[in-house]
């Protein structure tokens, strides 16, 4: 007598989350006896959530180990189906089998995410040898006509100026590197430009900011980063000055910074 073993977990009344509607998973066993060998052994999941500009779809093929040697999934704008069959392990060790990966599956893989089409055909899904499959199987492309005529938007810098600061804090001066920088945003094939203003900063020395949970190993100081500035005004120094010690005093208060540690000269 085949013996039919199925059930289900409503994942979405245990962790309801934000703008998922639907989480089920089901699971089915099929056996010859109720403690005979395993005929067939497997899993669907259905999502459901509010919409998202995706696309997916994967089919992978494990080895004779894999735990579901075939399982793969459907989504569209982020909702879709999930599934994994059990059974099947040596069908799919014959198709995957290698001598030199010999437990790794292939698989095919197809997505879209941020107006970008990415592919793998028939590769090998967590290892990769250079040369080992031809380029064309595994590659990606633009979608959107915008960024398909006029490239993707991106962000370009350009060195305005630059002086020597000392940031003040409670405990004293820190000496920093303050470059004024353009910063402009836009594709590369149209003038159409976005203009801002940053700072960007170098701190020899380091600037504590953070408490250090570590004990010591990270440490408690940052050594470069950026900050913005709302224009750029002639004694843009000035503003540069107030942004930079802003910021610091704002990680400290953020993590619980008091004292900074000891550092070895």
């Amino acid at each position: 007598m085949v013996h039919f073993h199925r059930f289900s977990i409503n994942e979405a009344a245990r962790h309801p989350k934000k703008g998922l509607l639907i989480h089920w998973r089901e699971f089915l066993t099929i056996r010859r006896f109720e403690d005979g060998p395993k005929l067939f052994g497997g899993h669907l999941e259905t999502i459901v959530r509010s919409p998202k500009p995706e696309f997916s779809a994967r089919l992978s093929v494990g080895t004779a180990s894999s735990e579901t040697p075939f399982d793969g999934h459907l989504t569209i704008l982020g909702s879709g189906l999930y599934w994994g069959i059990e059974s099947g392990g040596k069908l799919a060790d014959l198709l995957t089998r290698r001598d030199k990966h010999k437990y790794e599956g292939r698989e095919l893989n197809l997505y879209l995410f941020h107006g970008t089409v990415y592919w793998h055909v028939w590769t090998h899904a967590n290892s990769w040898e250079k040369g080992e499959f031809a380029a064309w199987r595994t590659g990606s492309q633009d979608v959107r006509p915008l960024d398909l005529l006029f490239g993707r938007r991106r962000y370009w810098y350009e060195d305005v100026d630059t002086a020597e600061l000392a940031i003040q804090m409670p405990e004293g001066a820190y000496p920093v590197k303050a470059t004024l920088q353009r910063q402009l945003f836009g594709r590369p094939k149209s003038k159409r430009r976005q203009v801002s203003w940053t700072v960007d900063v170098e701190a020899p020395k380091g600037i504590p900011n953070r408490y250090d949970t570590s004990g010591g190993w990270k440490g408690d100081r940052v050594y470069g980063f950026g900050v913005k500035l709302a224009e750029r005004r002639p004694n843009w120094i000035v503003d540069a000055k107030a942004a930079i010690e802003a910021r610091i005093l704002k990680d400290r208060a953020d993590t619980g910074f008091r004292e900074p540690q000891p550092v070895e000269e």
